[in-house]
């Protein structure tokens, strides 16, 4: 029979190796490693899919949205641009645009991301382009015809500049943001041309209503005052010639 010493030994013991246990359950798992680079992705219905092979691999088609957004990622988990797909779509990208026969319209987004991932430097604001570009082209040479592409290796470093150095960095640890919130993205320059020239357009029209009211308006003034004048002089005259 177990004296209360080794029973109160035997219950220190279990309690002891269940909480080893559940410090090792709890133990913190360790972030995945991941880079800091120029994450691509090709729009799918309404959500953006991590492209499974680089842009010279992927041929776009006539209509489709490509995605790309700086920033640190993983190999299993890409991030995308944080566009508002109501407002930023192949329509207000390319809607305006017209093809040529052989050629294809693609709308490219450029999402350079977020301060955190800038060292420091200012962060561009994204802004979506419209490409006109051969049926043929594959996504690196779309990408070629709207912005300015520094390469290293088949991968892409920066667009436009941005980032000024570096190219794929690796980031240890690298936790990735997930449902960001949607940004603004400034729209190709002739949409934003074809709203400056609806309300040039209109302007021009009331301008044209006042000159033409004006062309109308005046000289007719005038002839009234005329006739009036020449009405005040003659009538008296032909009475005093009545008269005598």
């Amino acid at each position: 029979m177990a004296t209360p010493h080794r029973r109160a030994v035997g219950t220190l013991l279990s309690l002891f190796l269940a909480l080893v246990a559940a410090l090792a359950g709890a133990s913190p798992s360790y972030a995945e490693d991941g880079y800091r680079y120029w994450n691509y992705s090709h729009l799918e219905g309404d959500t953006f899919e991590f492209a499974q092979t680089g842009p010279a691999d992927f041929v776009p088609k006539d209509g489709d949205v490509e995605g790309w957004r700086f920033g640190t990622s993983t190999v299993s988990t890409g991030i995308e641009p944080r566009a508002d797909l109501a407002e930023v779509s192949f329509d207000t990208v390319c809607g305006d645009t017209e093809a040529a026969s052989g050629e294809k319209r693609v709308a490219v987004l450029v999402d350079p991301g977020v301060e955190s991932d800038a060292d420091g430097a200012d962060v561009p604001a994204p802004y979506a382009e419209c490409a006109v570009v051969p049926d043929k082209a594959n996504g690196q040479q779309t990408l070629e015809t709207v912005v300015d592409v520094r390469g290293d290796q088949g991968m892409i470093c920066a667009l436009d500049g941005y980032p000024a150095k570096g190219c794929g960095d690796p980031v240890g640890d690298a936790k990735v943001e997930a449902d960001e919130a949607s940004v603004a993205f400034t729209l190709p320059a002739s949409a934003a041309d074809q709203t400056s020239d609806t309300d040039t357009t209109g302007d021009d029209a009331a301008a044209a209503d006042e000159e033409s009211d004006s062309a109308v308006s005046w000289p007719l003034i005038a002839v009234l005052v005329i006739v009036v004048v020449l009405a005040a002089v003659a009538v008296p005259l032909y009475r005093r010639n009545r008269e005598s």
